[in-house]
């Protein structure tokens, strides 16, 4: 973290023990009562949510009423799925606001079902704010945005510091000698086999698990630009792209890790998310490919001390050093008015989606992180979407305040996304969650079967997602 922002960090926090406010407005305070409409909230909590969540949409229903008296805000609950959020867009009944993942917003606003935002986001002051990150996953072409996040995450590498410990994988300092490649995640994978009896790496390849992880490896083989796992072609139609020689030679490394090398978990292919945290957190896997926000996971969870965990970045291939930037977002109705999407900006910096600060807000950060370190889970910074100096310093000062970890077994992660030595990416455009199934079926063969033919396994595949992409896009 460079020497000004911690500065900045330091005089906000001096700024809010004096009693001095940062907020953008109060709550009880009229901000336009000339605004007039009506947004429907998808966001709303569900009638089977907590008492105490239901409650804070109710009271952030009321500020709105305070600030924007002619704005009438409708609960309007609605899960999102990509098939049934494009029979409503078509009909015109879809909600103002709803969350899809991240999987889907370029492929919604390709095809002109969601609403822009950009001039809402210049009239409240924050467009020149927007993270150039997030930009790329939720705008079109020409810079319009479509989208804001609602919450975020980096995949790196989970580590168990008390195996690279038993390993001899440490320095004089303690901190853990971490593989920078993937290579070198292959090798020590195997110094902590040979040295531990544990899995140096625990790889979940079942259900979409698997796929998801590996187009992430992919990337770093090279398959990227024109050598994409799905890409648009001059006819503009959609086409799978799993028999390039990137792909292939992935797939190889995904085979060698068991075969070669002999790192992986020995039930990989029933291995699910969950149990790959509970894994690592137990001790019977040293690495484990996760994120920032599922920290808590194998510690909070599955008790591994904050002491013994380590977050490193993603380890770099032959073509570079690539990371998936997930999550889920806020898009809204390609048919919002300007005065709706005004309202629906105003409606997010009110519950915290924006890069303003009141002492609501800056609360909700405190008791957030307070929950956090008290339930064992490591008090990290947050990645934000937001370039505002003043709204990220606040958010760092509180962490700083609630911080339960030795920041050096987490700063390369976050400085190689701060410092760009990692460039972040999104999921694969169109219909990630069959890629993902179709390339953890070619996972399950090649580390099942070591003679296993990976080309023709990834044929096979890359034929049966293309009868997907034909059936689903391509004919329409």
């Amino acid at each position: 973290m460079s020497k000004l922002f911690r500065i900045v960090s330091l005089l906000l926090a001096l700024c809010m023990l004096c009693g001095i406010s940062c907020a953008y407005a109060e709550a009880d305070q009229v901000i336009d009562a000339d605004l007039t409409c009506t947004i429907t909230l998808g966001n709303w909590p569900p009638d089977t949510a907590p008492d105490a969540e239901k409650a804070l949409f109710e009271n952030y229903k009321a500020i709105m009423a305070k600030q924007y008296p002619n704005v009438t805000l409708v609960p309007n609950y609605y899960s999102y799925t990509l098939s049934n959020y494009v029979t409503m867009a078509i009909a015109h009944t879809a909600p103002s606001i709803f969350q899809p993942p991240f999987t889907d917003p370029q492929l919604l606003i390709s095809q002109g079902l969601v609403g822009d935002v950009t001039d809402a986001l210049e009239k409240f002051g924050v467009l020149d704010e927007f993270s150039p990150s997030y930009v790329e996953m939720l705008a079109d072409e020409n810079g319009r945005i479509y989208g804001l996040p609602r919450d975020g995450y980096v995949l790196g590498m989970h580590i168990n510091l008390q195996l690279f410990r038993e390993a001899g994988l440490v320095d004089d300092e303690g901190l853990p000698l971490y593989p920078k490649t993937l290579q070198e995640l292959a090798e020590y994978g195997q110094i902590i086999r040979e040295r531990t009896g544990k899995a140096g790496l625990v790889f979940p390849a079942c259900e979409a698990y698997g796929g998801w992880l590996f187009t992430n490896i992919a990337w770093n083989f090279g398959c990227v630009g024109e050598n994409a796992l799905e890409y648009k072609d001059e006819d503009d139609r959609w086409v799978c792209n799993f028999t390039s020689p990137q792909c292939i030679a992935a797939m190889q490394y995904i085979h060698d890790l068991r075969w070669k090398y002999n790192i992986l978990n020995a039930d990989a292919t029933t291995t699910d998310w969950a149990g790959a945290h509970s894994l690592l957190g137990t001790g019977v896997a040293a690495m484990n490919f996760a994120a920032d926000d599922s920290v808590d996971q194998p510690t909070a969870n599955k008790g591994l001390p904050v002491e013994d965990f380590a977050l490193i970045p993603f380890p770099a291939g032959p073509a570079g050093r690539y990371a998936l930037a997930g999550g889920t977002c806020y898009m809204f109705s390609p048919d919002i008015t300007p005065d709706q999407a005004t309202a629906l900006m105003a409606y997010l910096r009110v519950i915290g989606k924006l890069p303003f600060l009141d002492d609501d807000i800056i609360a909700g950060m405190r008791a957030d992180y307070a929950a956090k370190r008290d339930r064992g889970a490591p008090v990290l910074p947050a990645i934000s979407a937001w370039n505002d100096e003043t709204y990220n310093a606040a958010k760092q000062a509180i962490v700083d305040e609630y911080c339960n970890v030795d920041m050096r077994l987490y700063a390369d992660f976050f400085d190689s996304i701060s410092e760009g030595t990692i460039t972040l990416k999104a999921e694969e455009p169109v219909f990630a969650q069959q890629l993902y199934r179709e390339l953890t079926g070619v996972i399950q063969r090649v580390i099942t079967k070591e003679n296993a033919d990976i080309e023709k396994a990834l044929k096979k595949a890359q034929d049966s997602f293309q009868e997907y992409l034909d059936d689903e896009i391509n004919d329409y």
